[in-house]
């Protein structure tokens, strides 16, 4: 699945050859996120060990649920010393920081959405390579890209904003891996850039928009209000 720059080659298949230096920084971009969500926590005071333990289920959760699902053991982060020293480093760096994220803020919005949309497409990628159908290699996709973030708001006693009427975030991994899906046997470079894309054009218009999906259940009408028939 990862590899390092392949010589001459123009456009990298993001999804089924994912270069490393890509991969470093969508694991570097989620474990920083993961650590600011415990540095920020405005109703725990975690510690070093806590912080950490954000940085690396949020930067690595997402892959550790792809590899499981699709049996690909030992997890693909783990063969290589790489990932754990960037989960070190990203931990490190939001302890600098301290309780000042706005230095990184801009950064964080920048590279967030890349981070969501090449975590679905490597996981669609992974599980149609391993002769998935679609429909399951999209669920493979969808979990990897907002798992980390699912993990990290179960240490932390709450529940996912991804669960929550709030910004369509799994919607647009969905969106992502079946952009994949559909393109993968025509171009996999091609599928894998769009796929990747499409999430961070449409998180794009979400945060302008301020979009959000809706709650399931109905508020009741406020009382003496008339029924509706």
């Amino acid at each position: 699945m990862l590899s390092g720059p392949a010589p001459g080659a123009a456009l990298p298949d993001l999804a089924g050859n994912t270069p490393l230096w890509l991969a470093l920084l969508t694991v570097g971009v989620n474990a920083i996120v993961g650590g600011l969500r415990g540095v920020c926590d405005p109703d725990h005071h975690w510690d070093l060990v806590g912080v950490s333990a954000f940085a690396l289920l949020m930067g690595l959760g997402g892959g550790f649920i792809r590899d499981t699902l699709i049996g690909n053991q030992p997890m693909q982060s783990l063969r290589t010393p790489w990932f754990l020293t960037v989960i070190l480093a990203a931990t490190a760096l939001v302890v600098g920081l301290g309780r000042s994220p706005v230095r990184t803020q801009v950064l964080l919005d920048l590279l967030d959405p890349v981070a969501l949309g090449l975590f679905a497409v490597t996981g669609t990628a992974a599980a149609l390579d391993h002769g998935l159908p679609v429909i399951s290699a999209v669920f493979i996709g969808s979990c990897s890209a907002v798992g980390g973030g699912i993990l990290v708001s179960v240490l932390q006693g709450r529940p996912s904003e991804v669960l929550l009427a709030s910004r369509p975030y799994a919607l647009l991994a969905i969106a992502g891996c079946l952009l994949y899906a559909a393109l993968a046997r025509h171009d996999r470079v091609l599928a894998s850039i769009a796929g990747v894309a499409i999430v961070v054009v449409a998180q794009g218009i979400v945060r302008w928009t301020a979009v959000s999906t809706r709650p399931a259940r109905r508020e009741p009408p406020a009382s003496g209000a008339p029924r509706a028939r």
